[in-house]
Order: structure tokens, then sequence, then C-alpha cells
């Protein structure tokens, strides 16, 4: 393993922002970087990112864990020689460390400035610095948190568009592989400007963001494990995950709360519901009074919901993948931002 820093940056107040990479791979010779190992001669395999907003805590913690694995394994000759793998858990230390998922001083988020520039504002930067160092991969995977707060299904997300390489979204063996092409306010994301500049790029979501959950964070260190393998790039087999369904994002049923209030849920992300089935209640937050009974439109599963328990009218509750799903595999429409 090689650790080093690829972007250091300072900061008014407080210690300089280091971000952290870990390199792992085999040389031709058989030697292991970190141990005389030559990284010169190996091909930019693999990157992973995560921790690009201050609160993904759970996405930090899948990385740490992948690579204790990943150290493991090059140690055992468990890689595949000549491949370059990258793991970087927390590209927004900063943040992290005070607890805000934006950029502190200017709310702006990291994830819409790629690929950044080295002369603009300082997100700009350190996108561009961080950029600078996971271009080029052959793949890339950002484990990313939604716009929308809330429990999805762990699943992997495709964007359409430019320099699309083709789609192994499957190889990771999660429950579902959403499709869906890039809006405006896409073109700035991570997962855009890797498939812009030739990397075949994917973004994966775990169940949940702002937790420490080392249940979850394993379930997907074993996706990332299994993707691996399929690409070629360890020589130990991994078995286990799901049978992937494809499905456009725009298939995606939305469940809207019809009055605001208190949220009462009683179903879970991952259950079997049918049409008119109850999901939840919405009670007066004054008097408890059940205002409103939110019923599933179809008959489907549970694929997302809402973690904040007050809600407004019209707030999206839930998103239910519906029976026909799987038959829906055009180009989706645009249905939301990572």
């Amino acid at each position: 393993m090689l650790e080093q820093s690829i972007l250091t940056l300072e900061l008014p107040y407080r210690d300089p922002m280091d971000v952290r990479a870990f390199s792992f791979g085999i040389d031709a010779s058989g030697k292991a970087l970190g141990r005389g190992g030559d990284p010169s001669g190996l091909e930019r395999a693999l990157c992973v990112v995560a921790g690009v907003r201050g609160d993904e805590i759970l996405q930090t913690l899948v990385c740490a864990l992948l690579v204790e694995q990943l150290e493991r394994m090059e140690r055992a000759k468990g890689l595949t020689r000549g491949k370059l793998i990258r793991v970087i858990p927390c590209a927004n230390p900063a943040s992290m460390g005070i607890g805000r998922r934006f950029w502190p001083l200017d709310k702006t988020d990291v994830n819409r400035m790629f690929p950044g520039t080295s002369d603009g504002e300082t997100t700009q930067r350190i996108a561009a610095g961080l950029f600078a160092n996971v271009r080029d991969f052959r793949y890339g995977v950002h484990l990313s948190s939604f716009y929308l707060e809330g429990d999805f299904i762990p699943h992997v997300r495709v964007m359409h568009g430019p320099g699309e390489r083709g789609n192994h979204g499957s190889d990771f063996c999660l429950p579902y592989v959403t499709h869906y092409d890039p809006g405006s306010l896409d073109t700035t994301t991570l997962h855009y400007n890797w498939r812009a500049h030739g990397t075949e790029a994917y973004t994966l979501f775990t169940r949940k963001t702002t937790v420490a959950d080392e249940r979850i964070a394993r379930d997907a260190v074993q996706s990332l494990l299994r993707f691996m393998c399929a690409r070629g790039l360890t020589r130990r087999p991994y078995h286990g995950g799901y049978r992937s369904l494809d499905l456009a994002e725009r298939s995606l049923v939305p469940v809207h709360v019809p009055v605001g209030g208190v949220c009462c849920p009683v179903v879970r992300v991952g259950d079997v519901v049918e049409r008119g089935q109850l999901l939840a209640t919405v009670r007066d937050l004054l008097s408890g009074r059940v205002t409103a009974r939110v019923t599933a439109p179809c008959d489907g599963v549970v694929f997302y919901h809402a973690r904040m328990p007050l809600v407004n009218e019209q707030t999206l509750a839930f998103q239910i993948v519906p029976d026909d799903a799987g038959e829906d595999r055009g180009s989706p429409a645009h249905e939301g931002r990572s």
C-alpha cells in the first residue's frame, strides 16, 4: 500500500486540509506498492472516491474498510499484477471535520464544481486538485449521497451521455441498476466528468448516509469486491449478492403526502407492497389527529422513503419500483441529481 497526500489546502483559523489517497498494486516483478513495487508501470485500473460532501460518513467508512481489505489482499498477492487501484476515503475532510454537508464558508457543493480550476474559488480548486488525481482511470466509482434526504435500497446509478463506454453496473450485484440522462446540473459532477474523460463511471448509493453502520458498510465493500472480480482486478472470487434489475429512473413511482404534519411510516425500504396498502399516516403536530393516510399507488417494492419526521404538503415521501419497471429499459428522462 502506498499512502500519499494528493491535495493540501490552507484554511483560515484551522489546520491545513489534507486529502489522503491509498494506492494498491503489484508490479510485473511481483512486488507490492510500498514494498519496493514500481507504480509507474501499472495500469490505472480503478479509482474509488467518497466523502466529497461532509456528511457522507457511511460512504467514508466503506472506503476505510475497503482500504483495510485491499491491504490484506495486496500482502497475500491476491490482486492482479499490473493494475493500480486507488481509494480516496474522504475528499472533503474540512467539511466533515465540522459536520457540514457543504463547504462551510460559502455553502457550495464540491460535487457541483468538477472538473474545477486551479485559480478559481476554493471548492473549484478542491475539485481541480481531486480530479487531477482520479482522471484517466479505466473504472471510477463514486460513493455518493443523493440530494433527497432519506433511505434507499442499495443501488448503482449509471449516467448516459458523453464518453459512455458500456454498462457493467450489474457486476456490483446490488438489487438495482438505475439509468438516467444527465441534465444541466449534472455536467459539473464527478460522475459526468469521469465519463467525459473516458472513464467508465458509476455512482454507488448505500442504504444510509450520516451513520456509521459497519454492517451496511461491509455489504457495500463486498459489492465493490464483486465488481473488481468481474473486471479481472483480483485473483480471488467473490460470490453472493443479487441479480440486478436494470430500470430507468423515470419508472420509479413517486408518492407525495397530501397534507403537512408528522409523517409516521409503517413500511421500510425494501418492503414489497400492494396497491392501496398503507405506507404512512400523517398526524397533526399538536392534536395528534390522523389527517391523512398515504397508500401505495401500485404493486411494487419500496425503493426510497424520506427520513424527515415533519413534512409539508406534497413532500416526496416514498418512491416505489413498480412490478413492471424492468420493462422500461430505454433512455430515461432526467429525474434527479446525485
